[in-house]
């Protein structure tokens, strides 16, 4: 952390328009006598600043709550009117800014204290790394360069795509069905005791692997510490001065560990191959499929042993839109086998529809009175 450094703010009067007036030597515009106006007061720019010598800082300046003119931390009166002190509020000190990432002037700063008082009143101190890391956040993450109307279209892009999907969601219509096939599918997969190609960290390789080859691999990333950004914050100490001091964090760098990794075989139960049954509806019921494998006995399994392993089955209806301007459209739907037998091909049903994207939600398909001649 650098020497912290003095500075006077600048403030321009509203009454007569002058301009560039020091924020602690001019606490009157010496043109027309107004008071200084805390608000108006904004960073110089560097070939602007004048350094303050052997200042004593008392803490922030107060507002008098009859005629809101700002009078020193010690003050027990009004300069202006007279009127006591007591309870006065301080005044609202302006954002820090990162020098070289922005021009401050009369504008920014209504804004900026315009932005205070309707979101979180007056600004709290803060401590160094709270200071930069608000500097960073507000002004080096948006890229200087970057023009205006980008980010508006970019913006205005996201949202019009998130709007759309939301419709195409939410916006359905109701329409009617019928079922033009039904289809069931049951599979086992078949296990086989065999050599299987594997890797890990050598460290953790089981005792069981043959055919072993090693290689260097990186298995992790070290941060290691690379050098430091440095910032120069200004921060308003609400007297009419401003500290400016550097601000520095640490930068890291991404360092890779190296491990040997080994590649192996080793003799395990892995699916094989699968055996499949299917039909319709119309067929008889959905049964299991009666595979052949060799099943070896034992405690122990030898290369070429072979077990059933997992079970699987789906069931499908194939459903046909029967009215209006998309009638012989056609749409599927997945169900349990409960489900899917109670459906029938002379019964109407009805379920909801993306306008948008045409596609139907199984999960409210159901019969409606009536079926089909």
């Amino acid at each position: 952390m650098a020497g912290e450094k003095i500075y006077e703010m600048l403030w321009d009067c509203e009454f007569c328009s002058s301009k560039k007036l020091l924020g602690k030597t001019h606490r009157h515009c010496p043109n027309c006598g107004a008071a200084q106006d805390p608000a108006r007061r904004y960073f110089p720019s560097d070939f602007e600043k004048v350094a303050v010598e052997d200042h004593q800082y008392f803490g922030v300046d107060k507002t008098c709550p009859f005629c809101q003119t700002p009078n020193g931390a010690k003050a027990t009166f009004c300069g202006n009117c007279g009127g006591s002190l007591d309870g006065a509020k301080d005044v609202l000190l302006r954002s820090d800014q990162v020098v070289g990432t922005t021009t401050d002037n009369i504008q920014s700063a209504k804004l900026d204290f315009q932005k205070q008082k309707s979101e979180q009143g007056p600004l709290k101190s803060s401590s160094p790394k709270e200071e930069l890391a608000f500097a960073n956040s507000k002004y080096i993450k948006a890229h200087p360069k970057t023009p205006k109307w980008v980010l508006w279209m970019l913006g205005s892009i996201g949202i019009g795509t998130i709007a759309f999907v939301c419709l195409g969601v939410f916006w359905t219509e109701k329409t009617n069905l019928k079922v033009t096939s039904q289809e069931w599918s049951r599979t086992i997969q078949i296990n086989q005791f065999k050599p299987v190609s594997e890797s890990s960290w050598c460290d953790s390789m089981p005792s069981s692997g043959y055919d072993v080859s090693r290689t260097s691999e990186i298995r992790s990333y070290n941060k290691v510490a690379d050098g430091e950004t440095c910032y120069t914050v200004r921060s308003d100490r609400g007297d009419g001065t401003y500290s400016e001091k550097e601000s520095c964090s640490t930068n890291y760098r991404q360092e890779p560990v190296y491990d040997s990794k080994c590649y192996y075989k080793i003799d395990k139960w892995a699916p094989d191959r699968s055996v499949n049954a299917k039909g319709t509806a119309s067929d008889k019921e959905p049964y299991w499929p009666t595979p052949t494998y060799k099943s070896c006995s034992g405690y122990q399994p030898s290369i070429g042993c072979e077990e059933l392993g997992a079970r699987s089955e789906t069931y499908v209806i194939h459903f046909e839109e029967n009215e209006g301007k998309t009638k012989g459209e056609k749409h599927d739907c997945d169900f349990d086998q409960k489900r899917w037998e109670s459906f029938d091909r002379k019964t109407i049903y009805q379920t909801e529809k993306s306008v948008i994207f045409n596609y139907i939600t199984c999960d409210s398909v159901k019969a409606v009175n009536g079926r089909e001649n």
